[in-house]
């Protein structure tokens, strides 16, 4: 079967290269898709001392976690509480936005999780990780808004209680960005809480015959939105590793 080039619009494959180099200096392109034109109110999150409003590009930790966050525009924000909780509000204003708690560096770990996750139009939830030489970035998708993506079948894997069917896409940058692949098991049936066995679903991409990066990168319970509405409150947690 041949691959598929890419799911994302020119836009959205030049807007996304602003996460990964939070953390590793490399460009990267969206997985999303979708022009949603659904409007909604402003983005917004309370402050608290313990809890801080985060609306800018970082990455960091918090509560014995670490998180990420990125947007590329407009009105998103990510409101960190205890442990491995967080809640996100955004709007139509923000093009592409993306964030969530976990670790620093990636492993096979079960990791647990619980959440509401109310999108309005073309958002994820989901297990994101990146590894580096080569560049690799990975969903493990539990829940969606609108679409849910494609991209070439690689298989399926039957874990974590549900079968997950398993797809590979390139993404292209813009000019001097790495080429790489991103890749993504996506839930047959949505589910908002559970737990997520990465060894297995590491598994599966080797059996499939996906090539993995040698160093791992940050992993985190994130939730991701394009061109469209919604919240999140997520908790997150599991072993230290």
């Amino acid at each position: 079967m041949s691959e598929t080039p890419d799911i994302g619009s020119p836009v959205s494959r030049r807007d996304r290269r602003g996460r990964v180099r939070l953390a590793v200096g490399a460009a990267c392109a969206t997985l999303l898709a979708i022009t949603v034109t659904a409007s909604a109110p402003a983005a917004h999150a309370e402050t608290h001392p313990t809890r801080p409003v985060i609306n800018t590009n970082q990455t960091g930790e918090h509560g014995g976690y670490f998180y990420a966050f990125w947007k590329d525009s407009g009105d998103a924000a990510m409101t960190l509480g205890p442990g491995g909780q967080y809640s996100s509000a955004w709007n139509t204003s923000t093009n592409n936005w993306f964030g969530g708690k976990g670790w620093a560096t990636g492993d096979r770990r079960t990791v647990h999780y619980r959440s509401t996750f109310n999108p309005n139009g073309t958002a994820y939830l989901a297990l994101y990780g990146y590894m580096t030489d080569p560049l690799v970035e990975y969903y493990i998708m539990e829940s969606w808004g609108i679409y849910r993506p494609t991209g070439t079948l690689m298989g399926t894997v039957v874990t974590d209680g549900g079968v997950y069917d398993i797809y590979r896409a390139m993404r292209y940058g813009p000019p001097g960005a790495p080429i790489h692949y991103q890749y993504y098991n996506i839930r047959q049936q949505k589910r908002t809480s559970g737990s997520i066995d990465t060894g297995a679903h590491f598994d599966a991409w080797a059996d499939a015959g996906m090539t993995f990066g040698a160093k791992m990168g940050y992993m985190i319970m994130a939730t991701e939105g394009y061109q469209s509405s919604g919240s999140s409150n997520v908790w997150v947690y599991g072993s230290p590793r």
